[in-house]
């Protein structure tokens, strides 16, 4: 893998973004769920927000705030990377719409994912420029991404971006 690559995918109310960048093995999911969607129920409230990662030497226990969504979508990138020889600093975002409204369980996680490889994949000269483009299609700011995320916590930006 030489260059960045953004993949994308929308199902049954949940977005996906992939973002991968030549490096090392590293890995994050982050997941945010909308006011009124059946996780996050108070019509009113914030935007709920989870992550989970790991690095090239991987976990040493269960993931317990994205749970079984962190290892379905984890396993779809792997494939990936398997089909095409290569590692790379893999992040996944996860937007849960009030659309989704019956969770039918993390196969739906898994098979958005794999999908999102099937369709022409985006670029990016680097990986915070992916994640540039890619906040501006998100719920949240990129502060508040950064907040949450290891991985985008790297991402250099100017105060504005802090709201």
């Amino acid at each position: 893998m030489n260059q960045v690559t953004v993949h994308v995918n929308e199902y049954m109310g949940n977005r996906y973004w992939v973002v991968l960048a030549p490096g090392s093995w590293e890995y994050e999911l982050v997941e945010m769920k909308a006011p009124g969607s059946i996780w996050n129920p108070d019509p009113a409230g914030d935007i709920w927000m989870a992550s989970a990662s790991e690095g090239y030497e991987g976990r040493s226990g269960y993931v317990d705030e994205t749970a079984g969504a962190y290892y379905a979508s984890r396993l779809g990138v792997l494939e990936h990377l398997d089909s095409i020889g290569r590692q790379a600093k893999a992040l996944v975002l996860r937007e849960v719409s009030d659309d989704y409204w019956a969770p039918v369980g993390v196969w739906q996680v898994r098979e958005s994912v794999r999908d999102a490889f099937d369709s022409e994949p985006g670029e990016a000269e680097s990986f915070h420029g992916a994640v540039r483009e890619v906040v501006d299609h998100l719920p949240v700011s990129l502060g508040a991404l950064r907040r949450k995320s290891s991985m985008v916590a790297g991402v250099q930006s100017d105060l504005s971006e802090f709201s």
